[in-house]
Protein backbone atom coordinates (compact mmCIF):
# COMPACT_ATOMS: atom_id res chain seq x y z
CA UNK A 1 0.00 0.00 0.00
CA UNK A 2 1.54 3.36 -1.04
CA UNK A 3 1.46 6.61 0.95
CA UNK A 4 -1.60 8.01 -0.82
CA UNK A 5 -3.57 4.82 -0.13
CA UNK A 6 -2.51 4.97 3.50
CA UNK A 7 -3.66 8.58 3.71
CA UNK A 8 -7.02 7.72 2.12
CA UNK A 9 -7.54 4.86 4.62
CA UNK A 10 -6.59 7.18 7.44
CA UNK A 11 -9.07 9.82 6.27
CA UNK A 12 -11.87 7.22 6.25
CA UNK A 13 -10.93 6.19 9.79
CA UNK A 14 -10.97 9.81 10.96
CA UNK A 15 -14.42 10.38 9.49
CA UNK A 16 -15.73 7.37 11.41
CA UNK A 17 -14.16 8.36 14.73
CA UNK A 18 -15.34 11.97 14.47
CA UNK A 19 -18.95 11.19 13.61
CA UNK A 20 -20.17 12.69 16.90
CA UNK A 21 -17.80 15.62 16.67
CA UNK A 22 -15.06 16.94 18.93
CA UNK A 23 -16.52 20.27 19.95
CA UNK A 24 -20.24 19.58 19.77
CA UNK A 25 -20.85 22.16 22.48
CA UNK A 26 -19.53 24.76 20.05
CA UNK A 27 -20.78 23.54 16.72
CA UNK A 28 -23.60 22.04 14.69
CA UNK A 29 -26.95 23.80 14.90
CA UNK A 30 -25.48 26.23 17.39
CA UNK A 31 -27.51 28.13 19.91
CA UNK A 32 -26.07 31.53 20.73
CA UNK A 33 -27.02 34.36 23.09
CA UNK A 34 -28.28 36.36 20.08
CA UNK A 35 -31.97 36.65 19.27
CA UNK A 36 -32.74 35.24 15.87
CA UNK A 37 -35.18 33.31 13.75
CA UNK A 38 -34.14 29.82 14.76
CA UNK A 39 -36.53 27.15 16.00
CA UNK A 40 -35.03 26.88 19.48
CA UNK A 41 -37.34 28.79 21.84
CA UNK A 42 -35.52 30.89 24.42
CA UNK A 43 -37.99 33.03 26.40
CA UNK A 44 -40.98 35.38 26.42
CA UNK A 45 -40.63 39.13 26.87
CA UNK A 46 -42.69 42.26 26.41
CA UNK A 47 -42.94 43.69 22.91
CA UNK A 48 -40.68 46.66 22.21
CA UNK A 49 -40.60 48.97 19.20
CA UNK A 50 -38.80 47.30 16.31
CA UNK A 51 -39.66 43.70 17.26
CA UNK A 52 -40.89 41.46 14.44
CA UNK A 53 -44.69 41.28 14.78
CA UNK A 54 -44.54 37.72 13.46
CA UNK A 55 -43.01 36.75 16.80
CA UNK A 56 -45.90 38.03 18.90
CA UNK A 57 -47.35 35.29 21.09
CA UNK A 58 -51.05 36.03 20.68
CA UNK A 59 -52.28 33.62 23.35
CA UNK A 60 -50.06 35.09 26.07
CA UNK A 61 -50.78 38.60 24.79
CA UNK A 62 -54.54 37.98 25.12
CA UNK A 63 -54.16 36.69 28.68
CA UNK A 64 -51.85 39.46 29.86
CA UNK A 65 -53.43 42.22 27.75
CA UNK A 66 -49.91 43.39 26.95
CA UNK A 67 -48.07 42.49 23.73
CA UNK A 68 -45.58 39.68 24.33
CA UNK A 69 -43.10 38.23 21.83
CA UNK A 70 -41.33 34.88 21.54
CA UNK A 71 -37.53 35.09 21.61
CA UNK A 72 -35.49 32.36 19.93
CA UNK A 73 -31.90 31.28 20.05
CA UNK A 74 -30.17 31.98 16.77
CA UNK A 75 -28.77 29.14 14.71
CA UNK A 76 -25.25 30.28 13.90
CA UNK A 77 -22.46 28.72 11.89
CA UNK A 78 -19.07 28.90 13.58
CA UNK A 79 -15.87 30.07 11.93
CA UNK A 80 -13.19 27.51 12.77
CA UNK A 81 -9.55 28.26 11.99
CA UNK A 82 -7.04 25.48 12.54
CA UNK A 83 -3.45 26.76 12.80
CA UNK A 84 -0.75 24.13 12.27
CA UNK A 85 2.56 25.31 13.78
CA UNK A 86 5.17 23.64 11.60
CA UNK A 87 8.36 23.54 13.68
CA UNK A 88 11.33 21.18 13.68
CA UNK A 89 10.32 19.75 17.05
CA UNK A 90 7.43 17.89 15.41
CA UNK A 91 9.96 15.55 13.81
CA UNK A 92 10.71 14.00 17.22
CA UNK A 93 8.87 11.08 18.80
CA UNK A 94 9.61 7.86 20.68
CA UNK A 95 6.23 6.15 20.14
CA UNK A 96 5.50 7.99 16.91
CA UNK A 97 6.54 11.38 15.51
CA UNK A 98 4.71 14.41 16.85
CA UNK A 99 4.13 15.25 13.18
CA UNK A 100 1.89 12.17 12.89
CA UNK A 101 0.11 13.17 16.09
CA UNK A 102 -0.46 16.66 14.63
CA UNK A 103 -2.01 15.11 11.52
CA UNK A 104 -4.48 13.14 13.63
CA UNK A 105 -5.41 16.17 15.73
CA UNK A 106 -5.87 18.28 12.60
CA UNK A 107 -7.99 15.58 10.95
CA UNK A 108 -10.29 15.24 13.96
CA UNK A 109 -10.90 18.97 14.07
CA UNK A 110 -11.40 19.22 10.30
CA UNK A 111 -13.92 16.40 9.98
CA UNK A 112 -15.75 17.48 13.14
CA UNK A 113 -16.19 20.92 11.57
CA UNK A 114 -17.48 19.38 8.37
CA UNK A 115 -19.92 17.10 10.22
CA UNK A 116 -21.32 20.07 12.13
CA UNK A 117 -21.54 22.22 8.99
CA UNK A 118 -19.12 24.82 10.32
CA UNK A 119 -16.92 27.06 8.21
CA UNK A 120 -13.44 25.50 8.39
CA UNK A 121 -10.19 27.17 7.33
CA UNK A 122 -6.58 26.19 7.98
CA UNK A 123 -3.31 28.06 8.24
CA UNK A 124 0.14 26.48 8.11
CA UNK A 125 2.79 28.66 9.68
CA UNK A 126 6.46 28.60 10.65
CA UNK A 127 8.51 31.81 10.44
CA UNK A 128 5.87 33.09 8.00
CA UNK A 129 2.75 31.76 6.27
CA UNK A 130 3.39 28.52 4.39
CA UNK A 131 -0.16 27.83 3.18
CA UNK A 132 -3.69 29.04 3.81
CA UNK A 133 -6.90 27.20 2.90
CA UNK A 134 -9.84 29.61 2.78
CA UNK A 135 -13.06 28.93 4.77
CA UNK A 136 -15.08 26.04 3.40
CA UNK A 137 -17.24 23.12 4.45
CA UNK A 138 -16.43 21.21 1.30
CA UNK A 139 -15.12 17.69 1.90
CA UNK A 140 -12.73 17.92 -1.05
CA UNK A 141 -11.13 21.11 0.29
CA UNK A 142 -10.73 19.55 3.74
CA UNK A 143 -9.13 16.45 2.23
CA UNK A 144 -6.74 18.67 0.26
CA UNK A 145 -5.65 20.36 3.48
CA UNK A 146 -5.08 16.94 5.04
CA UNK A 147 -2.91 15.90 2.11
CA UNK A 148 -0.92 19.09 2.63
CA UNK A 149 -0.39 18.21 6.31
CA UNK A 150 0.74 14.74 5.35
CA UNK A 151 3.44 16.08 3.02
CA UNK A 152 4.71 18.83 5.36
CA UNK A 153 8.38 18.73 6.29
CA UNK A 154 9.08 20.29 9.72
CA UNK A 155 12.87 19.96 9.58
CA UNK A 156 14.69 23.28 9.92
CA UNK A 157 11.52 25.24 10.73
CA UNK A 158 10.90 27.67 13.62
CA UNK A 159 7.74 29.46 14.73
CA UNK A 160 7.64 33.25 14.79
CA UNK A 161 4.62 33.94 16.98
CA UNK A 162 4.71 37.70 16.41
CA UNK A 163 4.47 37.17 12.65
CA UNK A 164 1.68 34.66 13.24
CA UNK A 165 -0.30 37.10 15.38
CA UNK A 166 0.22 39.92 12.86
CA UNK A 167 -0.90 37.71 9.97
CA UNK A 168 -4.09 36.50 11.65
CA UNK A 169 -5.08 39.96 12.89
CA UNK A 170 -4.52 41.43 9.41
CA UNK A 171 -6.20 38.67 7.39
CA UNK A 172 -8.85 36.94 9.54
CA UNK A 173 -11.52 39.62 9.87
CA UNK A 174 -14.43 37.58 11.24
CA UNK A 175 -14.29 36.53 14.86
CA UNK A 176 -13.22 32.89 14.86
CA UNK A 177 -12.54 29.93 17.07
CA UNK A 178 -8.82 29.34 16.55
CA UNK A 179 -7.13 26.04 17.37
CA UNK A 180 -3.34 26.38 17.66
CA UNK A 181 -1.63 23.00 17.14
CA UNK A 182 2.07 22.67 17.99
CA UNK A 183 4.62 21.57 20.54
CA UNK A 184 5.02 25.10 21.95
CA UNK A 185 8.68 24.83 22.84
CA UNK A 186 8.75 28.62 22.52
CA UNK A 187 6.85 31.03 24.78
CA UNK A 188 4.23 32.86 22.69
CA UNK A 189 2.32 35.96 23.69
CA UNK A 190 -1.32 35.30 22.74
CA UNK A 191 -2.81 38.40 24.35
CA UNK A 192 -3.58 40.31 21.13
CA UNK A 193 -4.99 37.27 19.32
CA UNK A 194 -7.15 36.36 22.29
CA UNK A 195 -8.62 39.86 22.42
CA UNK A 196 -10.21 39.41 18.99
CA UNK A 197 -10.70 35.65 18.65
CA UNK A 198 -11.48 32.65 20.85
CA UNK A 199 -8.25 30.69 21.23
CA UNK A 200 -7.69 27.01 22.07
CA UNK A 201 -4.17 25.59 22.33
CA UNK A 202 -3.31 21.96 21.70
CA UNK A 203 0.18 21.13 22.99
CA UNK A 204 1.79 18.11 21.34
CA UNK A 205 4.47 16.26 23.29
CA UNK A 206 6.29 12.96 23.65
CA UNK A 207 6.68 11.66 27.20
CA UNK A 208 10.36 10.92 26.62
CA UNK A 209 11.17 14.58 25.87
CA UNK A 210 9.62 15.65 29.19
CA UNK A 211 11.45 13.02 31.22
CA UNK A 212 14.82 12.66 29.53
CA UNK A 213 16.98 9.76 30.69
CA UNK A 214 19.79 9.37 28.18
CA UNK A 215 23.35 8.81 29.31
CA UNK A 216 26.53 8.81 27.23
CA UNK A 217 28.09 10.78 24.36
CA UNK A 218 25.74 11.62 21.50
CA UNK A 219 25.79 13.53 18.24
CA UNK A 220 22.61 15.61 18.56
CA UNK A 221 20.96 17.58 15.74
CA UNK A 222 18.74 20.58 16.42
CA UNK A 223 15.73 19.91 14.18
CA UNK A 224 14.84 23.62 14.20
CA UNK A 225 18.22 25.03 13.16
CA UNK A 226 19.89 21.88 11.73
CA UNK A 227 22.94 22.58 13.91
CA UNK A 228 24.67 19.51 15.32
CA UNK A 229 26.96 19.04 18.30
CA UNK A 230 28.72 16.32 20.27
CA UNK A 231 27.18 16.30 23.74
CA UNK A 232 27.93 14.23 26.84
CA UNK A 233 24.72 13.53 28.71
CA UNK A 234 24.78 12.47 32.34
CA UNK A 235 22.20 12.54 35.14
CA UNK A 236 22.93 16.17 36.03
CA UNK A 237 22.51 17.31 32.41
CA UNK A 238 19.24 15.41 32.04
CA UNK A 239 17.89 16.71 35.34
CA UNK A 240 18.73 20.29 34.31
CA UNK A 241 17.02 19.85 30.92
CA UNK A 242 13.91 18.31 32.53
CA UNK A 243 13.72 21.16 35.06
CA UNK A 244 14.05 23.83 32.35
CA UNK A 245 11.28 22.29 30.24
CA UNK A 246 9.03 22.00 33.29
CA UNK A 247 9.67 25.66 34.14
CA UNK A 248 8.92 26.61 30.53
CA UNK A 249 5.57 24.78 30.60
CA UNK A 250 4.60 26.31 33.96
CA UNK A 251 5.14 29.80 32.49
CA UNK A 252 3.19 28.94 29.35
CA UNK A 253 0.23 27.39 31.19
CA UNK A 254 0.18 30.38 33.56
CA UNK A 255 -0.03 32.67 30.52
CA UNK A 256 -2.95 30.66 29.12
CA UNK A 257 -4.81 30.64 32.43
CA UNK A 258 -4.35 34.37 32.84
CA UNK A 259 -6.00 34.89 29.45
CA UNK A 260 -8.60 32.18 30.18
CA UNK A 261 -7.50 30.21 27.12
CA UNK A 262 -8.50 26.55 27.13
CA UNK A 263 -5.68 24.12 26.50
CA UNK A 264 -4.80 20.45 26.49
CA UNK A 265 -1.57 18.51 26.20
CA UNK A 266 -1.66 15.41 24.00
CA UNK A 267 1.15 12.86 24.03
CA UNK A 268 2.20 10.60 21.19
CA UNK A 269 0.77 7.56 23.01
CA UNK A 270 -2.59 9.19 23.86
CA UNK A 271 -5.98 8.49 22.31
CA UNK A 272 -6.44 11.77 20.47
CA UNK A 273 -10.22 11.93 20.15
CA UNK A 274 -10.73 11.18 23.85
CA UNK A 275 -8.30 13.95 24.85
CA UNK A 276 -9.92 16.50 22.55
CA UNK A 277 -13.45 15.71 23.70
CA UNK A 278 -12.31 15.74 27.34
CA UNK A 279 -11.32 19.39 27.06
CA UNK A 280 -13.61 20.88 24.43
CA UNK A 281 -16.91 19.32 25.54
Amino acid sequence: MDKLQLLHSYQNLLQLTTKKGVFSHLSGEHTTPFSGNGLDFKELREYTTGDDIRHINWKVTARSRNPVVNVFNEDKQLNILCVYLNSGGLYFGSKRAKKDLALEVFGNLAFSSQAKKDSFSSLFFSTNKEKYFAPSNNKIVIEESLKYVYKLDPIGKNINFKNLSDYILANIKQKSIIFLIGDFLELPDLKLLNAKHEIYTIILRDRFEEDLHLFGEFNLINTNTLEDAQILLDKNACDKYNALLKEHDIKFISHLKKLKIKHTKIYTDDKVLAKLKGVFL
